[in-house]
């Protein structure tokens, strides 16, 4: 996926939704790095309700 500007919640959620439906059925399994967005509280709510689909893991800091 490619944006211009600056990545925010909702075009992170977009992208983990797309990674999620693109996987069909399969458990993602996802680094990333330490970005504020990626441990922002819409971030956090979504990846909750999508714990059976997508395992994120941080790297460390």
């Amino acid at each position: 996926m490619v944006y211009k500007g600056a990545l925010d919640a909702r075009l992170l959620i977009r992208f983990l939704e797309r990674l999620v439906r693109s996987m069909q059925g399969r458990k993602v399994y996802l680094i990333l790095d330490n970005l504020r967005v990626h441990h922002s509280k819409p971030v956090k709510q979504w990846l909750e309700q999508y714990q059976e689909q997508i395992a994120v893991h941080h790297l460390p800091s």
